[in-house]
């Protein structure tokens, strides 16, 4: 089978990436070819087809005359199109999976595969298709208002980035998209959680073309240690709504060491309250490969304090992959993955009394720790095997390519 494998970025980004890059080499493992299509960036991996990887303006950098071009990019790009257009005439693939391509590739592909009667499936990492910011977040706090279609109410909270301008922008693609049925082509959504299959739903998908489909891990590329460590650890984006603020004051309280893995825009007001604060606080920086895999078996334990409605953390599955337990905020489909008292715990979200007292209890309990990490392991051999995802997947893609033409939808986005 031929697979067109599509995201914005084709490097490792974050958790879309990972999983796009590990659905690739599953695939081509089973024998499938398997291309990537993305907009052009230095940071790039390598590929054969990035012959044909558009270029794309900067709404967040544009100035002047650009703006209005780069606006309309955002919303509906043309040449990504078009690129997408002569990569398929090249590739003929079987079917298109993507993943995320709002902002940038847009929905201006969807078109091209749809003219060419190509099946596409979408991977749904957050809730770009039911809230224009696709955090679910109004001035910093979980939000659910826009699944209703809305989306003027982005432009009113200023939703995205705190910009009117920019908030505008978004609200207009998610009406551009809504209204002109651009997403009607796509046969099946991923759901990596049953919430955000739920959310679709809530929002007008038909149930029929939604499918819970866990992310996964190649679980033989983790080597577990199931004997605690003498720090907890925190592994992703420096942002607001990942919690981290949050964390480092409850774990300055309950007087529990961390590393933080990651960087992004919070990391000077992170140190900032590190010097106040003068808690046992190590910023590692951004983390991969083995000096990443050191810091999750060396953890006692790992934290996901999210406030906002996290989709599948990939962090909290490599974690459990480690062995590690999982200490995770109720939020989203975390509660899914961390099985409260089988392989971690979980509290309630942006809670910090709460986040402190069962930090300490686990931090305590050790010989809990190693049972419940034992049970992660076991979890996502069982339940989030990539071997699994990957036959999963081939599945799927031979069932939307036995319809001969797209089926009429009734999804309103």
């Amino acid at each position: 089978m031929k697979i067109a494998l599509v995201n914005n970025y084709y490097y490792l980004r974050g958790g879309a990436e990972r999983v796009l890059f590990g659905d690739q080499v599953a695939l081509s493992a089973l024998g499938h070819e398997v291309r990537p299509f993305a907009h052009q960036d230095d940071r790039n991996n390598t590929s054969t087809s990035d012959i044909y990887f558009p270029t794309s303006s900067s709404y967040s950098t544009a100035q002047g005359t650009g703006l209005l071009k780069a606006a309309i990019d955002v919303v509906y790009s043309r040449s990504a199109g078009q690129a997408f257009a002569a990569f398929l005439d090249d590739f003929h693939p079987d079917v298109v999976h993507c993943h995320n391509i709002y902002g940038r590739l847009t929905t201006a592909i969807l078109d091209e595969a749809r003219r060419r009667e190509i099946p596409v499936v979408m991977t749904v990492h957050d809730l770009k298709l039911v809230c224009p910011a696709y955090q679910g977040l109004r001035q910093g706090k979980p939000c659910q208002l826009c699944r209703d279609g809305g989306y003027w109410r982005c432009v009113r909270w200023k939703c995205h980035k705190n910009s009117r301008s920019a908030s505008i922008v978004y609200a207009a693609e998610s009406y551009f998209n809504r209204f002109g049925g651009k997403y009607d082509s796509i046969m099946r959504f991923l759901c990596p959680s049953l919430f955000m299959q739920q959310a679709l739903i809530d929002a007008g998908i038909s149930e029929e073309r939604t499918t819970y489909h866990a992310n996964a891990l190649a679980v033989d590329d983790y080597v577990p240690q199931y004997e605690p460590g003498e720090y907890v650890l925190y592994v992703g984006r420096l942002s607001a709504e990942k919690g981290i603020l949050t964390l480092v004051r409850a774990l300055a309280e309950a007087k529990i060491p961390l590393h933080i893995a990651g960087t992004g825009p919070l990391e000077p007001e992170i140190r900032t309250l590190i010097a106040e604060c003068n808690p046992s606080v190590t910023m590692e920086g951004f983390c991969e490969g083995p000096r990443l895999a050191a810091l999750y078996r060396n953890a006692a334990f790992t934290v996901v304090p999210s406030e906002w409605y996290e989709n599948a953390s990939m962090s909290a599955l490599e974690s459990l992959a480690y062995g590690k337990a999982v200490l995770a905020a109720d939020i989203g489909g975390n509660p899914e993955l961390v099985i409260e008292g089988e392989v971690g715990r979980l509290f309630p979200s942006g809670n910090c009394e709460r986040l402190i007292e069962v930090a300490r209890e686990m931090w305590s309990n050790r010989l809990d720790l190693s049972r419940m990490g034992r049970r992660g392991r076991l979890l996502v051999e069982r339940k989030f095997n990539q071997t699994q995802r990957a036959s999963e997947l081939i599945s799927m893609y031979g069932e939307v390519c036995d319809h001969a033409v797209h089926p009429h939808v009734v999804s309103v986005l």
